[in-house]
């Protein structure tokens, strides 16, 4: 009889005897189900507040009179509020545990939501703007080792690839509703909203039930200069940061385009945004459950090679459906890439902690550090979307957008043929 791997005794405490190991299975998998649903939740809340603002952006600009440099700065806000507190707060749950981190994280959320519901000069949007950069650092480093310890390497890719489309659902649903309640109900309206539901998410989160993570104490072998020295999470962080940065400078100057070549008004613009997020989000369990099967790396290198195609066209698109099409296209290609990172994270993290980059996954210890390498991983992201707006918006001011879509694509490229590097060594195996 071969031996069950440690991820199959669970993150949550079962019960002596054969009764309570019954009774306790059916409670474990009743927990862990839920804090997986809060988690969703969660990363749903954060991406339908970070899209809802993005059909809103004609109203700073001509209501407000707020310059084009000055709304790559506000939404590099948000990112250097995740790019500051990425790690700690990915450091925070691996010592603290899941519940103080992601609470904080949602009621965070849903102070500085409120907030800006009611900012009006460009200062304090960008400070709000920041707070809630900081609260969703707390969620995501949280909210991903979390399903990274609820499940082992065999289905990671795949429950990954469900919370990653959540956050595509996020996508979907704040454009549209953005531009929509803007129009109909006034500019607070898409904030208030997501404020109601960000206090839910506070009391739910405060509510649940927890797995009792122990500190990551790997018998003295996890270190910075350790993990930051395997290759697969130097890939990953590098793949994370490109991307970012390519999608920081479309945030501010796509909608400007869309807006100035085909007249969109901003509630238009919000579905062409959701366009490519339904695409984003209906790929993700399958490329997730698709990673599992066929390893990470091959999908990651697919992804990346169909963005660096598709990225022009955005700028040499010459009609709305043309350019519709596109988007839809990007969607898909954006999901086939960034779905296997997360899971290849977590399993480089666990292969480091083992101290024997040879161990089977299966065999890998329970507490490994997932707060910190997703905390890093954020750290990352959140750098490529601070640095990402301003470039995208002077680029747009002195050049037009074709320099910003041609410019994503060459750096999507270069990130490809990175990959296929590594791609040698995954055949190999």
């Amino acid at each position: 009889m071969t031996s069950q791997p440690r991820h199959s005794k669970g993150p949550f405490p079962l019960q002596k005897g054969f009764p309570g190991l019954i009774i306790g299975a059916m409670m474990e998998e009743k927990h862990k189900s839920y804090a997986f649903f809060l988690v969703n939740l969660a990363v749903f809340l954060d991406t339908l507040l970070y899209g809802i603002i993005v059909p809103v952006i004609p109203h700073y600009a001509t209501t407000l009179g707020i310059s084009t440099i000055w709304l790559g700065f506000i939404f590099a806000a948000y990112s250097a509020g995740l790019l500051l507190a990425g790690v700690p707060s990915g450091m925070a749950c691996d010592r603290f545990g899941y519940r103080p981190v992601m609470v904080g994280g949602a009621l965070g959320l849903t102070l500085a939501t409120i907030a800006f519901a009611f900012s009006r000069s460009a200062w304090i949007l960008a400070a709000s703007r920041f707070v809630q950069g900081v609260a969703a650092a707390a969620t995501w480093s949280a909210g991903l080792a979390l399903v990274a310890i609820l499940y082992p390497p065999q289905v990671r890719g795949q429950k990954m690839g469900v919370a990653m489309a959540s956050t595509g659902l996020g996508t979907i649903l704040g454009p549209p509703v953005g531009g929509a309640l803007y129009q109909w109900a006034g500019y607070a309206s898409p904030f208030l909203l997501t404020a109601v539901l960000g206090l839910l998410l506070t009391l739910l989160l405060w509510c649940g039930s927890w797995p009792k993570n122990r500190p990551s104490r790997p018998r003295g072998r996890f270190s910075w200069a350790g993990l930051l020295a395997g290759p697969n999470i130097l890939l990953a962080t590098a793949i994370t940061l490109a991307g970012s940065f390519g999608y920081g400078m479309l945030e501010p100057t796509l909608p400007l385009h869309l807006h100035e070549s085909f007249d969109l008004d901003s509630a238009r613009v919000g579905l062409f945004f959701g366009l490519f997020s339904v695409t984003y989000s209906l790929c993700q369990p399958l490329v997730g459950a698709l990673a599992d099967r066929l390893g990470r790396k091959p999908l990651i290198f697919a992804g990346l090679l169909a963005e660096a195609a598709l990225l022009p066209w955005l700028a040499l698109a010459k009609t709305p459906a043309a350019e519709a099409s596109v988007m839809a296209l990007l969607g898909f290609a954006v999901g086939t890439c960034s779905t296997p990172l997360l899971p290849l994270l977590a399993d480089s993290a666990e292969k480091l902690l083992s101290g024997n980059p040879g161990i089977k996954e299966e065999a890998a210890p329970r507490d490994s550090p997932y707060g910190t390498a997703f905390g890093l991983t954020n750290t990352v992201y959140s750098l490529g979307l601070v640095l990402g707006p301003p470039v995208g918006t002077a680029l747009l001011q002195q050049h037009g957008f074709t320099p910003v879509a041609f410019t994503h694509g060459a750096i999507m490229g270069a990130a490809a043929l990175a990959v296929a590097a590594y791609m040698r060594e995954t055949l190999a195996k």
